[in-house]
């Protein structure tokens, strides 16, 4: 097994520990505004949306997750078949390995092969324009899965824990900007679990990306995944909570959005976060861990996560007196309290 394909395993194994789950809770903060008499039929309360033109039952992209070794293939293609009967979109795991090893590219591939009128996103590391990456190797992810949308991952903090990570940051921004400028799909730039801070999310708005996926604190913290790989205990207990917690991040970037789209990721995983964060002003929601677990053992078992939070959805903008998700960014949450940070066990 290369490298590349170590490291993969050991993120998805890592991911599935318990301890790697951030102990702030986003959204903790805020309460839904209950309603005794909302005044319309559970029934009629829509959970649909439109992302690319295409509708989906649910605001819901399933983060990226793995890809390129022998271990992500039963992943890769249980998550496809349940986005394509679930109608959500889907984003695959950094598609960087499958330009140097070729035996890596059917493990991407067989996503389109499975889901093929879902909408996909393909992913690469933004770093990677720093490292003689360029526009013909982006263009190629995305033929490769016939995707949809770009996401371009940015984790300065995870790469500085990593042993061997990529730290050269500078100037990475006006390539960003270069390489959009010559891509025929959408590009969504997203952390990997830091949090985007307001002053990124403005910049990146500014030279045209298309969507900002948060990916803030609260879910999976790959500072202390880099950390346990690296064995520094340290790092794990310093820079595990380093960063914007979701709701934060996503009240941040949605003061400079405009038509644009914030993506809540990082702890959303009940449905009232996800209508929380819409209230706060994300137009989708995206999760990964919650169907990792799923996707490990079928197809099936992640279908019924699926449905699981899109009817919980329903249930929540249901007792909130929302008739659909787009209704939902008018609900006026209630602030409970100043701190975020709990030591209650995650799901």
């Amino acid at each position: 097994m290369s490298d590349i394909e170590s490291r993969k395993k050991d993120h998805v194994e890592l991911s599935l520990d318990g301890s790697s789950q951030y102990n702030i809770r986003p959204f903790e903060s805020y309460r839904l505004p209950y309603r005794a008499l909302p005044e319309i039929n559970l029934e009629d309360v829509s959970t649909e949306v439109s992302l690319f033109g295409r509708q989906l039952s649910q605001p819901l992209i399933i983060s990226s997750m793995t890809g390129g070794t022998k271990y992500a293939t039963t992943i890769n293609t249980n998550l496809a078949i349940a986005a394509e009967k679930s109608r959500v979109a889907l984003g695959v795991g950094s598609q960087r390995i499958a330009l140097e090893k070729k035996d890596a590219v059917a493990t991407f591939e067989l996503v389109r092969k499975y889901a093929p009128t879902a909408v996909l996103f393909a992913n690469m590391g933004a770093i990677q324009l720093n490292n003689g990456r360029d526009l013909t190797d982006y263009r190629a992810i995305i033929k490769m899965i016939d995707a949809d949308g770009l996401y371009l991952h940015i984790n300065p903090l995870q790469e500085a824990i990593q042993p061997g990570g990529d730290t050269n940051y500078a100037g990475l921004l006006k390539k960003i900007e270069l390489l959009i400028s010559g891509l025929d799909v959408p590009v969504f730039v997203k952390e990997v679990g830091h949090g985007i801070d307001e002053q990124t999310a403005k910049q990146l708005f500014e030279i045209g990306v298309a969507g900002v996926d948060v990916a803030g604190l609260g879910g999976t913290s790959y500072a202390w995944i880099e950390a346990q790989r690296a064995g520094e205990q340290y790092y794990a207990d310093w820079f595990r909570n380093l960063g914007v917690p979701t709701d934060e991040a996503v009240i941040a970037a949605a003061k400079h959005k405009g038509d644009k789209i914030v993506v809540a990721s990082g702890g959303i995983r009940d449905p009232l976060s996800a209508v929380k964060a819409r209230a706060l002003g994300a137009d989708y929601y995206a999760s990964a861990r919650s169907f990792l677990k799923r996707a490990v053992v079928s197809a099936d078992e992640t279908i019924n996560a699926i449905e699981l939070a899109r009817r919980g959805i329903q249930i929540t903008l249901f007792s909130c007196g929302a008739k659909d998700w787009g209704d939902a960014k008018n609900i006026k949450l209630i602030h409970t309290s100043d701190t975020n940070y709990s030591d209650n066990p995650r799901i």
